[in-house]
C-alpha cells in the first residue's frame, strides 16, 4: 500500500520563510513560473551548505488526492512532506504562501495526499531527514490538481522497478521488482495490463525458467510468456511478457499491486544486464520508463526499444 503515514500532523507551519527547528529548511526566494507540474528552477538556497534536496519530484493527481514520488536519497531514514496552495500560478514563497506539514518519518519513496479537493492547485516540496537529524533542503516544489475523473485510466498508470541482481558478464540470473501504481479515480482490472521487460539471452526460455515471489494475491496468478524477437537487437533479442488472470484482481483507485518480484533463469551466462534495455542498476524503487505497460492493448507507460538498431 501506498505509505500514508500514521504520524501525519497536519500541523499549519509558520510561513515559509521560517524553519523547523533544529533544521535547515530555507525557503527559496522570489517567484518562479509554473511549468508543466515542476515549477521553474529560478529557486535560490539561503542555505546550500545542507544536504541535497530529494530529486526527480512528481506530482500525479487523482480524484481527490494527489500521489507524489521521488528518487530516494542515500542514507535517508525518512522523509517530510509539505504542501503549499499555490497563488496566482506563482509560488511567491517570500509573503503569500505557508506551507502545512502533512506528514513526517515516510520510509517510501511515494506518498498519497488524499487531504485534498478537486479543483484546487496544490504544491508540494520533499526534505529528507538523516539518522542523525539532519534534514536536507526542500525539493524543487511540484503542483498538482485533483480532479474528478472519467473512466479513463490510460494516462494515470505507473510502474516503479528496482533490480536484485547486479549487471556482470556471467550473470545468468535476472531479478526485477515491479510496482504498478493506479493514480486514477477508477479500479484498474489486472487482467486488462501486460507488462514487458526486454533483455538479451532470453531465446528459447520457457515458463520453466520463470518463478515469482512476494505477490500479494498469488503467484499463480501470473502467467510469464517469453517472446523471442525476430532478430537480435543491441539492447534485447527477447522480452518476458506479464499476464495476469481475472483471480488476480483489481488496482484500486490510488493504490497498487505491492512489489512484485521475478526471477528469470537464463540458459547460458557469459552476458551483462548492462547491456539489457530494459535493466537499471537500482537497488531501490523507481519510476521506469524502460519497462512497457499494456492497457486494453494500449502502450500506456514506457517505451519500446528501438528495433531498428
Amino acid at each position: 500500500m501506498i505509505n500514508k503515514s500514521k504520524k501525519a500532523s497536519l500541523l499549519l507551519a509558520a510561513t515559509i520563510l521560517g524553519t523547523t527547528a533544529g533544521s535547515f529548511l530555507v525557503a527559496p526566494s522570489a517567484h518562479a513560473a509554473i511549468e508543466s507540474n515542476v515549477v521553474k528552477n529560478d529557486i535560490n538556497w539561503d542555505m546550500p551548505s545542507a544536504p541535497a534536496a530529494p530529486s526527480d519530484v512528481n506530482a500525479r493527481a487523482g480524484s481527490e488526492q494527489v500521489v507524489l514520488t521521488w528518487a530516494p536519497v542515500d542514507n535517508a531514514k525518512s522523509y517530510d512532506v509539505r504542501r503549499y496552495n499555490v497563488v496566482n500560478n506563482t509560488y511567491d514563497s517570500v509573503k503569500a504562501n505557508e506551507t502545512t506539514v502533512l506528514t513526517t518519518g515516510v520510509t517510501d519513496a511515494v506518498y498519497m495526499d488524499t487531504s485534498v479537493t478537486n479543483g484546487q492547485i496544490y504544491g508540494y516540496v520533499v526534505n529528507a531527514v538523516y539518522g542523525d537529524g539532519q534534514v536536507s533542503q526542500m525539493s524543487m516544489p511540484v503542483i498538482a490538481t485533483p480532479m474528478e475523473l472519467s473512466g479513463n485510466v490510460k494516462d494515470s498508470i505507473v510502474l516503479q522497478y528496482k533490480s536484485g541482481t547486479t549487471a556482470g558478464t556471467n550473470s545468468s540470473v535476472i531479478q526485477p521488482t515491479f510496482n504498478i501504481m493506479n493514480t486514477s479515480g477508477t479500479p484498474v482490472n489486472l487482467s486488462d495490463i501486460r507488462v514487458r521487460y526486454y533483455f538479451n539471452g532470453g531465446k528459447e526460455l520457457t515458463a520453466k525458467n520463470f518463478s515469482a515471489g512476494n505477490i500479494s494475491f498469488g503467484s499463480r496468478n501470473i502467467e510469464p510468456n517469453f517472446v523471442s524477437l525476430e532478430k537480435t537487437y543491441k539492447q534485447a533479442d527477447s522480452y518476458l511478457e506479464l499476464l495476469f488472470n481475472a483471480e488476480a484482481g483489481i488496482i484500486r483507485a490510488g493504490d497498487e499491486t505491492g512489489p512484485m518480484t521475478f526471477t528469470i533463469q537464463k540458459n547460458q551466462s557469459g552476458t551483462s544486464q548492462d547491456n539489457d534495455y530494459s535493466y537499471n542498476n537500482s537497488s531501490e524503487l523507481i519510476e521506469w520508463n524502460k519497462v512497457a505497460v499494456y492497457y486494453q492493448g494500449d502502450l500506456v507507460w514506457g517505451t519500446e526499444p528501438d528495433l531498428n538498431n
